[in-house]
């Protein structure tokens, strides 16, 4: 058994890669070469990922407020304004999503840590019935699609919103060249400048979700991988007793009589 450790970090602030339960429990599985490490392994790099992208999130919108600043049109500024501050407030909301789950995380450590103290390396084959991350990871991943799904009907209105802009100044303009007496304008303008700066907290929020759902579907996988390890191991156990049963010699058995007579 190694070395009784303390363990007393219990904030959801640190990343998780460097919490201190989380540390100590991957260091047990792997010193005791438990098959649960790998899982668990790959449940910790998630939701890191989850973390590192929420981060790039939080700078990209914080540079589009910057550039907001120098924007000369009040009224699209006021607007992507607006759109920046709803989309803040959805990665608002991913981040406690997230904080959530890695409480349950950092529980779930301690859990499993006061019970190696106390029973050894066997505490370690419990690991996903300490851990109940299923919900907070279904959590993440259904409100990363939801926001998902938000900014891509966003996006697909400001894209018919400018379609209809431009065809209605190409029929404009075509009256004029009719009174003229010249060609028509076959084709209208493309979505052009004002519509790349209205849809880019859209795309951004897009990206930054589609990362995060990706992720929660790979922890989601790894915790179910850890589940079915815990339940393979009670068929194990009872393989090995039915074949102790088999194996044991059979007592109290008459012994076959040789005398003839008896026949």
């Amino acid at each position: 058994m190694a070395e009784e450790r303390t363990y007393t970090d219990s904030g959801t602030g640190t990343p998780i890669a460097e919490n201190e339960q989380v540390k100590a429990l991957l260091a047990l599985l792997k010193e005791n070469d438990s098959p649960a490490y790998a899982d668990f392994a790959k449940l910790i790099e998630s939701v890191t990922g989850m973390e590192d992208r929420l981060s790039i999130a939080v700078g990209e919108l914080a540079a589009m407020r910057e550039d907001l600043q120098k924007m000369q049109d009040r009224s699209l500024k006021a607007s992507l304004q607006k759109t920046c501050k709803t989309l803040e407030g959805n990665i608002a909301s991913m981040q406690q999503k997230l904080s959530e789950l890695k409480g349950k995380i950092v529980e779930g450590c301690r859990h499993i840590l006061e019970d190696f103290k106390e029973r050894g390396t066997i505490a370690l084959n419990g690991l996903a019935n300490f851990l109940h991350l299923k919900p907070a990871l279904e959590a993440v991943r259904q409100g990363a699609e939801n926001h998902q799904q938000v900014s891509n009907r966003a996006m697909e209105r400001i894209d018919a919103f400018v379609s209809e802009y431009h065809e209605a100044g190409k029929h404009l303009k075509n009256m004029r060249l009719a009174l003229m007496g010249k060609e028509p304008v076959q084709q209208a303008k493309t979505g052009g400048e004002i519509a790349r700066y209205v849809k880019a907290p859209y795309r951004a929020s897009r990206a930054c979700m589609g990362t995060i759902k990706k992720n929660a579907e790979k922890a989601i996988a790894a915790l179910e991988g850890l589940e079915q390890q815990a339940q393979r191991r009670p068929s194990v156990l009872a393989a090995m007793r039915e074949q102790a049963v088999k194996a044991a010699p059979i007592k109290n058995q008459p012994a076959p009589s040789h005398d003839k007579g008896s026949r």
